[in-house]
């Protein structure tokens, strides 16, 4: 708790510490060095956060389909990142020594990816999950969100307006009660978790995680942005699997450079999609801004789903 309690003391700042803005930043140039133009901001973004040296054309792109989400440093970028220290440590160390190393390559990943509101809840998170099962402790991801937030609350109750907070927390909400699945732990480890499972098994599994973030965040992007992306479930579907494939060449590639190379295809294939997709009319859905009294009935209405009906175990299954 008092690693946790520090960690938090850098949300009354507004910049992350020099030394990690200089190592990203290293780390940046290092992936763009062999992989040029939007190729490599993309392949940067994915594995650090931002859209830096992003053209204008393809960030809106990105927008208009819904999936610009996998360049900004997230809970997902925490939770494969995690996944990847867990699973090598546990090569050499005993499982509560491999837990302690994955703690320590969390809280470094948040410094040098920055203390966006969605790195931070998912950092945490993690963290208290790993000091629950160091403690021999059952995890609860529900408790974990609950607990995270009123921490970051308590030590900064301005998040409560920011937008990324809000999208962020929304969306791990929607797939803990929608599919009841934890996004603590997906799989670490290319292969790991899909194997035996043909690539439609995978994609309907995207579709889904997709779906249950989207159902519970789209009334926040109505009322802040007042549009959609209608395509962006299916795209996001079609497309997130290249993710941490993407994420895991390019830092190997870190060490040995013309690695980086293997991901330039994925890279191609990714933003060929999504410029062809984002000239659909359908692609992006003005509908004007919804109040927070609609936001409100939605949310109400939802719950009452998810409270009475029984589809949601169908879903999860």
């Amino acid at each position: 708790m008092v690693i946790i309690t520090l960690w938090l003391g850098v949300l009354k700042t507004t910049k992350p510490p020099i030394w990690a803005e200089n190592w990203r930043n290293f780390l940046v140039m290092r992936v763009e060095r062999w992989l040029p133009g939007d190729e490599g901001a993309l392949a940067a973004g994915m594995l650090w956060g931002g859209d830096n040296g992003l053209s204008r054309q393809t960030k809106e792109s990105y927008r208009r389909v819904g999936l610009l989400h996998i360049i900004a440093a997230s809970g997902y970028n925490v939770t494969l990142v995690a996944g990847w220290i867990l699973s090598a440590s546990l090569i050499w160390l005993s499982r509560r020594w491999a837990l302690g190393m994955t703690i320590g390559g969390v809280i470094m990943y948040m410094l040098v990816a920055g203390w966006q509101p969605s790195i931070i809840r998912a950092g945490i998170m993690s963290i208290l999950a790993m000091l629950g099962l160091i403690l021999g402790r059952e995890r609860d991801a529900k408790w974990l969100l609950i607990i995270t937030g009123a921490m970051m609350l308590a030590w900064n109750w301005q998040l409560i307006s920011d937008i990324g907070f809000q999208l962020s927390f929304a969306a791990t909400l929607g797939i803990l009660t929608l599919l009841n699945t934890s996004p603590l732990h997906p799989s670490p480890i290319i292969g790991e978790g899909t194997r035996g499972r043909g690539i439609f098994d995978v994609l309907v599994a995207d579709l889904k995680t997709t779906l249950a973030a989207q159902a519970m965040t789209t009334p926040l992007i109505l009322h802040h942005f007042g549009n959609l992306s209608v395509i962006s479930p299916l795209v996001n579907a079609v497309l997130l699997w290249t993710v941490p494939l993407i994420m895991q060449i390019t830092a190997v590639g870190l060490v040995i450079g013309p690695v980086n190379y293997l991901a330039w295809p994925l890279l191609k294939l990714q933003t060929w999609v999504v410029n062809s997709v984002a000239s659909w009319p359908i692609s992006n859905w003005e509908v004007g801004k919804m109040s927070w009294l609609w936001v409100g009935m939605y949310y109400l209405v939802l719950a009452i789903c998810i409270k009475f009906w029984p589809w949601r175990q169908r879903v999860s299954g």
